[in-house]
C-alpha cells in the first residue's frame, strides 16, 4: 500500500511539472511570433528635385551631333585616331539639317565618334559640330535613364520613329526645345530629334 502511494505521488509530480513547461514554452512561441509579425513602418522619403546645382554641365557631358565638312561630302570613320587605321564606317554631311555622328570624346586632332553601329575616330580638320544647348535658355531638358533613347525622323511615316542614338542619364540634352504630339522635339532647319516625355527631365534656371 504505502509503495502504491509513493508511486502515485511521483505521477503526480511529473505531471505538474509537464505542465508548467508546456505552459512556459507556448508563452515564450506567442511572445517571439507577436515580435515577428510586427510590421516595421518606412519613413516616406520624397523624390529629390533636379536643380541646376545637380547638373554637370560640362562639354563632355552636354550632347552633340557631328557631321562631315570636308569638300567630298564624308570623313572616315577609323578604328584608331590615325590616318593609317582601319575604317569602320563613314561620317556624312548634314542631311536634312542633322548629322549622323554623335560625339563621344574630343580630344586634339581626333574626335571619337558613334556612327550607326560603330564607335570610332574621326579628324578633327573635317568635321563640324550641332547642339541645341548654349546656356542661353530659361530650362534644360536632361536625359533621365540609363539608356535614354533619342529618335530621328520616320520618313516611311509608319510605325515609331527609329532610334537615332543612346545617351546616359545625366546627359545634357538641350536648352532649345518644344512639347508636341507625346515628344520633346530638338529642332533643325528640317528634322527633328525626339525624346519620350517620360524619358527626360526639365529643370528650371532660378
Amino acid at each position: 500500500m504505502r509503495r502504491i502511494c509513493i508511486m502515485a505521488m511521483m505521477m503526480s509530480f511529473i505531471a505538474f511539472v509537464s505542465c508548467n513547461h508546456t505552459k512556459t514554452t507556448t508563452e515564450g512561441t506567442g511572445d517571439s511570433t507577436a515580435v515577428a509579425e510586427e510590421k516595421v513602418v518606412e519613413p516616406e522619403v520624397e523624390d529629390h528635385q533636379l536643380t541646376i546645382a545637380d547638373l554637370n554641365l560640362n562639354d563632355d557631358n552636354i550632347f552633340t551631333v557631328v557631321y562631315a565638312i570636308s569638300d567630298d561630302g564624308f570623313v572616315n570613320v577609323r578604328e584608331s585616331p590615325s590616318a593609317k587605321a582601319a575604317i569602320l564606317d563613314t561620317l556624312w554631311m548634314m542631311f536634312h539639317g542633322l548629322g549622323n555622328g554623335v560625339l563621344i570624346e574630343d580630344q586634339v586632332g581626333w574626335s571619337k565618334v558613334s556612327v550607326g553601329e560603330h564607335v570610332g575616330w574621326v579628324n578633327n580638320h573635317y568635321i563640324d559640330y550641332q547642339r541645341w544647348y548654349d546656356g542661353e535658355g530659361d530650362s534644360i531638358l536632361v536625359a533621365a535613364k540609363d539608356e535614354t533613347p533619342l529618335y530621328g525622323e520616320n520618313y516611311a511615316d509608319e510605325g515609331d520613329y527609329p532610334l537615332f542614338t543612346t545617351v546616359k542619364k545625366g546627359t545634357i540634352l538641350a536648352d532649345d526645345f518644344i512639347i508636341h504630339n507625346g515628344y520633346y522635339n530638338l529642332l533643325t532647319g528640317h528634322d527633328y530629334i525626339f525624346i519620350k516625355l517620360d524619358d527626360a527631365v526639365i529643370v528650371e534656371k532660378k
